[in-house]
């Protein structure tokens, strides 16, 4: 029997040999061919495939371009592990109609999985998930006129040299910079001493082997858990900055030069801070309903706006394009700067922190300082807790049928909205947030608030509140 396939947010991921197969693959790939062959009339349709370095992944690929060039689809093959942005740069820079990365970003091990991205370089929009499941079942049924064709394909190059289009890095190789750059055995590996080495500024790397075990940490993701290596060559090697990368490089942690982990929420606010007073760039910024409220006040101080999505990037990059906003992100490390495209890319923000260093002649935690100024001092925190898929739909409703509090850790609830799960806006300009996760078992709590002791206390008051609603 056939697994059952449905799409996340950004792509679907399974278990290695238990759903995550070649056959499962290829009806991947069949799938969007349909959809494709609907989309693009007159030509055959082009895509870009590509793949990380998980176990499998390249067969994986193969299998997905046999299957494409068999419906019809012109393949532009990327025959190494390459970064899931350089995949989506690729689609734009060849005029693609999308792309299919074969990931599961920075899931554990066993996983494996698709990501799609759209022919704007972007994660596929919803629409685009629900049309290629439509079509799962019929897959093998498509007739086409003429097999497709393979190219090869290696961006690699044009991509480096649109980085340095971009970012002065002429000037940041010169600034004398020590660079700690964590892979976590991903597809990054190389890519930031590529770019930076070569002048008066170093890039020493960690964990560039390709081992898709991921030894020594529970999952290539780059949240504080994983980052204690990183911590300890910053610390040692008197690093400027320490960055880590997810599996397939769309993500970024970053660890001041006194080896604290900065959060990823600090992170966005100073990627905004770097456009709108660094570069004078003026227009919307797109976050998720996680997003920090730094840049409300960062908007406020600048005369922009703000606009919040559900979570995940496929709404993100919607809205990025619909509203020619200048930078998107999520709480998760996933950013896109409207310099680059409009799509995460952890290396392209690496530079952009670099050259705000660079312009700003402070340390990294001088510069927060800086932040922390002008947009308030801000805490954040958030809580996974497993449930089972009894409780998960029991949640589903709950979320959005249920009396909601007045108060939180004793702060007034001032509002309330149901974008994506229930976010309690708060009296002193915090916020709470309960949420179902797109692609894992989980239900997830969020809070920021002003002081530290307040967002733990959110925490805890959101989870009574959720055990009350649920009845347990």
């Amino acid at each position: 029997m056939q697994p059952t396939i449905r799409f996340g947010t950004d792509g679907w991921r399974g278990i290695i040999a238990d759903d995550c197969t070649t056959s499962t693959m290829r009806r991947i790939a069949r799938a969007y061919a349909i959809v494709l062959h609907e989309l693009v009339h007159g030509r055959a349709p082009r895509v870009v495939v590509a793949y990380d370095r998980r176990f499998a992944s390249d067969l994986f690929a193969q299998a997905v371009e046999l299957s494409l060039r068999e419906t019809g689809v012109d393949v532009l093959a990327c025959r190494e592990p390459l970064p899931t942005p350089v995949a989506s740069f690729a689609v734009r820079t060849y005029e693609a109609d999308g792309a299919l990365v074969i990931t599961a970003s920075h899931n554990p091990f066993r996983y494996n999985g698709v990501k799609v991205k759209s022919r704007a370089g972007a994660s596929a929009p919803p629409e685009l998930y629900r049309r290629i499941e439509a079509h799962l079942l019929d897959a093998e049924t498509i007739a086409i006129d003429r097999p497709g064709t393979a190219v090869d394909l290696a961006p690699l190059d044009d991509y480096c040299a649109a980085l340095a289009q971009r970012l002065p890095l002429d000037a940041i190789r010169s600034a004398g910079f020590t660079v700690i750059a964590d892979a976590m055995f991903g597809t990054t590996a190389g890519l930031l001493p590529r770019v930076l080495n070569g002048d008066l500024t170093t890039c020493i790397e960690l964990n560039t082997t390709h081992n898709p075990l991921f030894p020594g940490i529970v999952a290539p993701e780059p949240i504080e858990r994983n980052l204690a290596k990183l911590k300890r060559a910053v610390v040692d090697g008197k690093a400027t900055i320490g960055v880590a990368f997810d599996g397939d490089g769309d993500r970024i942690g970053v660890v001041d030069e006194q080896g604290n982990v900065v959060s990823p929420q600090y992170v966005f606010a100073l990627l905004a801070y770097y456009l709108l007073e660094v570069r004078g760039i003026r227009g919307p910024i797109v976050r998720s309903v996680n997003g920090t409220a730094m840049l409300d006040r960062l908007a406020e101080h600048y005369g922009i706006s703000v606009i919040e999505t559900p979570n995940g990037f496929p709404y993100l990059a919607h809205a990025m394009l619909e509203h020619n906003a200048i930078l998107a992100g999520e709480e998760s490390g996933g950013f896109a700067v409207a310099l680059h495209m409009p799509e995460r890319d952890g290396l392209f923000c690496a530079l952009v922190l670099l050259d705000f260093l660079r312009e700003s002649q402070l340390p990294l935690s001088h510069l927060l300082r800086e932040l922390a100024h002008l947009v308030g001092t801000w805490y954040y925190q958030r809580h996974d807790v497993l449930v089972s898929n009894e409780q998960r739909l029991r949640l589903a409703q709950a979320l959005q049928t249920s009396e909601h509090p007045q108060q939180l850790a004793g702060v007034s609830v001032t509002g309330v909205s149901l974008l994506d799960g229930v976010k309690f806006l708060l009296s002193n300009g915090g916020w709470v947030l309960v949420r179902l996760s797109g692609t894992e078992p989980l239900v997830r709590i969020y809070a920021e608030m002003p002081d530290p002791g307040q967002a733990d206390d959110a925490i805890r008051a959101a989870q009574r509140w959720l055990a009350l609603t649920i009845g347990e």
